[in-house]
């Protein structure tokens, strides 16, 4: 058994060749400089729910992860009209600064094991962010890492919160008020008087 980097966990060949697979995925389309990282808690476990997995038709994500990939694009300003391919929107996602990355970088069920690997994994996740990403703002987007705002308040990095929290994911505020397919994370910004992210960025 080998040691896994994403998670902290030992794990078998099949699950080092999952994550090896992930990275290659998301770095295809990281851009050079990161303007907004999107830092999310954990990937989903389904593969093809993946978000930098580009899916070539609609039925191949689940409705949810769907959802997810809409709003969270939507964060950087582009929305994707009618038969947009999910490789141009992430595209358009990298060429305007943002990233999505996740604090741990495997699945994890149930919730308390990710609770608990979020928790153990919190220096390590500031240490990649500072040293690798390297973004100009953060923004937490997972109710699940409120304990690491402290950790992030130590940085240099411009961290962005609503009203003191993360920002909630579409897959955290799907079926409430706050939209109708999921929460859009662009509304949360504005809402807190902070506008869309790439906005700010381009501010400073």
């Amino acid at each position: 058994m080998a040691f896994c980097d994403g998670c902290g966990s030992q794990a078998d060949d099949a699950h080092i060749r999952r994550r090896i697979e992930r990275l290659e995925l998301s770095t295809r389309f990281r851009p050079i400089h990161i303007q907004v990282l999107l830092m999310d808690s954990v990937p989903p476990g389904r593969a093809e729910d993946y978000f930098y997995r580009a899916a070539s038709s609609p039925d191949q994500r689940s409705t949810s992860s769907r959802n997810y990939f809409n709003e969270i694009v939507k964060c950087c300003g582009f929305v994707a009209g009618p038969g947009t391919s999910e490789e141009i929107a992430l595209a358009e996602f990298q060429h305007r600064g943002f990233y999505l990355a996740y604090a741990v970088e495997c699945p994890i069920e149930p919730a308390e094991e990710s609770a608990a690997a979020l928790e153990r994994l919190g220096p390590t996740v500031l240490q990649r962010v500072e040293k690798s990403y390297k973004p100009k703002y953060i923004a937490l987007i997972s109710a699940s890492l409120a304990k690491s705002i402290p950790l992030f308040e130590r940085s240099e990095i411009r961290l962005l919160l609503h009203h003191g929290k993360p920002f909630m994911s579409p897959l955290e505020t799907a079926g409430t008020h706050l939209a109708g397919l999921g929460a859009s994370l662009s509304d949360q910004f504005a809402a807190s008087g902070l506008g869309r992210p790439d906005s700010a960025a381009q501010k400073s």
